[in-house]
């Protein structure tokens, strides 16, 4: 118990280093699109050769349902809540981002990472490897969460002191 506490604090301060290191300097864009592709990238991976095959072996047919349910609510906001969406036929690129913005993100972000220090405990409760494999593909994806969250409170017109609240509030709520 105490190790995953001390992993989700762990991760909740990639949060906040990733919110430093773009509130502390302008990056070039692709840089952000590759950290976010690397956590992307690695959180995918551990759900499909890790996390699926593990629910499936636990918890057999009803693993699958809830496995096809998750997907499935996934689009269902997608589609219905979010509905600005376009499939890349086409974009928006002399829009600027909106101050309602940042903190929509933020609030979406708070209750994802939330989320995420709950997997990191539950990794831990089924064994050690599931637990720290969760650990290391949350950990990756906090950095360029820190980083999303605080550019886009910049990009709304927000104050780097909101920029930094931002990244600390995600980070505590892992």
């Amino acid at each position: 118990m105490l190790l995953s506490t001390l992993l989700g604090f762990t991760a909740g301060a990639a949060n906040v280093f990733g919110g430093a290191i773009i509130v502390q300097r302008h990056w070039d864009r692709s840089y952000l699109r590759y950290f976010v592709a690397l956590g992307a990238g690695f959180m995918l991976a551990t759900s499909i050769v890790e996390m699926v095959p593990e629910s499936l072996e636990l918890r057999g047919k009803s693993g699958a349902f809830l496995i096809l349910l998750g997907y499935l609510l996934i689009h269902f906001f997608e589609h219905t809540v979010t509905p600005h969406f376009h499939f890349g036929e086409e974009t928006h690129h002399d829009e600027f981002v909106h101050s309602h913005k940042g903190l929509s993100v933020l609030i979406g972000l708070i209750i994802h990472t939330f989320f995420d220090g709950i997997a990191i405990a539950s990794g831990f409760i089924v064994s050690n490897w599931l637990g720290w494999i969760i650990f290391l593909a949350v950990f990756l994806h906090k950095i360029p969460e820190g980083f999303t969250v605080a550019s886009v409170m910049l990009a709304s017109g927000r104050s780097r002191g909101a920029a930094w609240g931002a990244s600390f509030l995600i980070g505590g709520a892992t």
